[in-house]
Formats: C-alpha cells, structure tokens, sequence
C-alpha cells in the first residue's frame, strides 16, 4: 500500500493508515504507553512530551491513542479525550474543562453531552463553571468506568499564554488529586510555567524529550515514505540536512524518490523552489520584530550569542535576548551551547536555515553551497582522482632529504607540495576527493595539526569547511560551526579512526 503522506495534520489520517505510517519512535510510545499503565492508583503520573516542530509530537500521541483503542485491558480501563492541536478559545481554568466536555461530545457524539454543554457555556460563575463542567466529567468517568487521558498538545501556549497564573494553581490542585484524570501534554520546548519552582506546573510532569531522528531510524522512515532501499552513505547526509526532523524528511523523500544523493544535491534549489510557500509562510507568521532576530540568526547559520545576535539585527542586546527566548519557546530556536550564562542559539529546523541561506545571493550563499557539494563528495565519491598524491609522492621521489628521514621527512614534503596545490581555490573543486583523502591520511599518520595549519591558510579552505573543523576537532583546536558542519567533521574523523584501525 503506498503511504499517506501527512506533513502537517497527522490527526486527518485514519487509525490504520496513523498504525501503518508509524515506523519510528517506538521507544517513545513504549514510555507513554508503560506510564498510562502504571496509572491505576491513587493518583497519575501525567507525561509532556517535548519536541520542536515537525519532530513527531502530534503523530506519538495520536498512535499512543491508537495503542490504547486497540488494547483491550487498557481500553477497558482509560477512555481518551483529544483536544485540537491550538486550544484557542480556552482563557480560564473553568474554560479548560469546558472545552474538554466539548472534544468529548464530539467524540462520543452523545446528544445528552452536546446540551450540557451548551448549557455550561451560559454560565457566567467561574468558580461555578469550573465545578460543573469537572463534575460533568467524573460523571463520565464514572458512568463508563474508565479514566479519563486528556490529550493536549502546545499545553505552553494554554498554560503561559492564554490561562492566568493564578488559576493554573486550580488545574494542578485536580491533576494531584483526581485519579480519574490523566493529562498527556505536547510542547515545543521547555518554558517557564515547568521550570520556575514558583508555577503552578513546576515538577507535575514526567518530561519526555523528542530526539531528532537517528541515522538508522532515518533510513527506516526514508524507506517506508520511498519504497526503495537506500545505503547509509545516502540517508545519514539527508538526516544532517534536515537535522532528523521527520516532517523535512517527507518533504525531501516527496521529491527525491529514486534519485542519488548527488543528483538531490544538484537539485536542492529546485526543491527549495518547490516548498518556498511553505518555509515562507512559516518565517512571515512570526511577529515582525521576532522576525528579524530569526532572520539574522539564520544569516550567521552557526550557533551564536545574543550579543553577537543584536549587533547584526541592530537590536538593543536585552531586548534580543528576550526575543530569542520567545522564538525558543516557539520552538523556532533552541540553545547549540550553554556555560554559565551564556547561551548560544541555532535555526532549530535546519533545512529552515538551509532554504534561507540558498535564496539570498552572496558569500553565505556561496558557503553553504560549498558544504553541500562536500557532502556529495565525502559521502557519495567514487574513484579519487590522486593527483595530489601522485605530486607529492613524485616530490618525495625526485628529493634525497625525503628518502634519508623516511616517513617523518616524506610526509613534511608532501605537506609542501600540497600547501602549494591549495593556492589555486579552483582545484578544491576539481579534485575535492583526493585532498580529503590526502589530508585524512596525513591525520592517520599523526600530522593533523600540520595538516589544519595548511588548510586552514589556504585559498581552498572556504571550500573544504567540514575538513578544517573536523582536523580542528581532533586537535583540540576551539571552533564554531553549523550543526551540518559539525556532523559532517564528525564522520571525517570516524573516517580517518576507522583509517588507523586498519593500520
């Protein structure tokens, strides 16, 4: 059966195309499925699940569900209520329970339930409608002996933005003590009503993390969306490009079924073409002024500080402060790296960055071109080419000096010959296979320091970013790269451990 494909709204699939279309994240469901079953006493463990957007929220806790439905002791004991994916019309904590009566009359498509709620809806008594509409509920839960999971996904947005602060004390007084009540919330990052001891929400809930995608869950995923089978040299690049968010794997596998890496590469601004409307129409609902800070983060495309943030954006620091910390709480941004006080932030969606970078012209532009057309090479060359060592093993042939030292005094003249090679930045095109293995073999032989000192001062170095940072990893060297950089520089150095293990 060829797959549904649903990038956005995994909630319009049918249960057995949701069943058939979840092929990763099957630890996570365990946990949310081991947690609701461990739920049978006085009171429930209640379970965020938190993750970016496009990272599989919706789809785990909407196949959570389906598990439940098709569980015969856990669907005797647990009946499901599922909000929409934006809670808007929720202001009060009375409110809360209010729309949890309306998702269960649309659900159970009870005639009695619907009236209810109308009813409740022209109580003007906040404290009344708050008990009412709870009582509504237990009646429920009583009636059909069952508990009740309340599936609510952005709870951030309901919680921080739209419920005041003194009225989340009352639903966390119910989530302590109602048993018959289990809450499975989403979110797109950590925010303050879960971390500040002093909220409502502090310490209620078992914090589950969403990880990006693996490269083997990756290949997984690819396969089932493809059909085909597909070789790890192909989908780990794919997984770095997107940064193993399952929602830009669709999209790229929608249109990038059957070719080669080389050729999706050869094709990005095509599909970046493609799905302009959609990665626009996600940076333009941003307020205007968050706007401009994620802009001016994707520009800079490796993780930078606030400061570093402000001074491109022309912002007040502060001010850009606060507004990274709001675009984190969107899930737009996420902390790279964090000491003390200082946090450096990335372009959470990283083929975001990627679509952003591609459409301006100009030297970031030309960079990231120029990690791409690496990747092709590192991952998917061929035959090398060996020019650059078949020059530095001449030199080494034609020079005495080199013979009398042995290997120390043949490699220190192939680093001459190639320190020359790499004036002429064209050559990092035409034989970008051979200086990556040449310098990966001159790592193996213990000369990764000389090897970075060369590149690093060469006129081929924009060309050849992903090596530079990986001999810097491996020597101890500071550095501050793209995360695709850094993943790709990861694989170089595996390449070259692997490369000393054959020694």
């Amino acid at each position: 059966m060829k797959p549904t494909l649903m990038k956005n709204n995994p909630a319009f699939l049918s249960q057995e195309e949701l069943i058939q279309s979840f092929v990763v994240r099957q630890e996570d469901l365990d946990l949310i499925v081991e947690t609701v079953k461990e739920n049978n006493g006085n009171s429930n463990q209640h379970v965020l699940i938190i993750g970016p957007r496009g990272m599989g929220k919706t789809m785990l806790v909407l196949r959570a569900m389906a598990y439940i439905d098709n569980n015969k002791q856990l669907n005797s004991q647990w009946y499901p209520i599922v909000f929409s994916e934006e809670s808007y019309e929720v202001f009060t904590a009375a409110e809360f329970w209010l729309r949890t009566i309306f998702h269960l009359s649309k659900q159970t498509k009870d005639e009695n339930l619907v009236q209810v709620h109308e009813r409740l809806k022209e109580e003007r008594d906040e404290k009344r409608l708050y008990e009412m509409a709870l009582a509504c509920l237990m009646d429920f839960a009583d009636q059909h002996n069952k508990r009740l999971l309340l599936v609510v996904e952005n709870i951030n947005m309901l919680l921080e933005d739209q419920i005041g602060s003194d009225e989340t004390w009352d639903i966390r007084h119910t989530l302590l003590n109602e048993p018959r009540i289990m809450l499975l919330g989403t979110a797109p990052s950590q925010f303050d009503e879960i971390n500040n001891a002093g909220k409502a929400m502090f310490d209620l809930f078992k914090i589950h993390d969403l990880e990006p995608l693996s490269t083997k869950d990756s290949k997984l995923l690819w396969e089932y969306l493809t059909g085909q089978k597909v070789e790890q040299n192909k989908i780990r690049p794919i997984q770095i490009l997107t940064g193993g968010n399952p929602r830009l794997l669709v999209i790229i596998s929608s249109f990038a079924a059957g070719a080669s890496f080389r050729e999706l590469m050869k094709q990005l601004t095509f599909l970046i073409d493609e799905y302009t409307t959609y990665f626009k129409s996600n940076i333009e609902s941003l307020p205007s002024l968050e706007r401009k800070v994620f802009v001016t983060l994707a520009n800079i495309w490796e993780p930078a500080e606030a400061a570093r943030v402000a001074r491109d954006a022309r912002i007040d620091v502060n001010k850009t402060s606060s507004l990274l910390k709001r675009l984190e709480s969107r899930g737009c941004v996420s902390i790279a790296k964090s000491s003390g006080r200082k946090k450096s932030y990335q372009v959470t969606e990283r083929l975001y960055n990627i679509y952003h970078l591609m459409r301006i012209s100009g030297s970031e532009s030309n960079r990231v071109r120029a990690v791409v057309d690496f990747m092709v090479n590192f991952y998917e060359g061929k035959e090398l080419a060996k020019k650059l060592t078949e020059l530095t093993e001449d030199a080494c042939c034609l020079d005495p000096a080199a013979s009398i030292l042995g290997a120390q005094g043949k490699w220190e003249k192939a680093l001459t010959v190639a320190a020359d090679f790499l004036k002429d930045p064209k050559l990092a095109k035409e034989f970008p296979n051979d200086i990556i293995s040449f310098f990966t073999d001159a790592a193996v032989a213990g000369y990764a320091k000389e090897g970075l000192k060369i590149l690093k001062n060469s006129a081929c170095a924009p060309y050849l970013e992903p090596l530079v940072v990986a001999l810097q990893m491996l020597t101890g060297e500071e550095y501050n790269a793209p995360l695709e950089v850094v993943e790709v520089a990861k694989d170089v150095i595996k390449r070259i451990e692997e490369n000393k293990n054959k020694k």
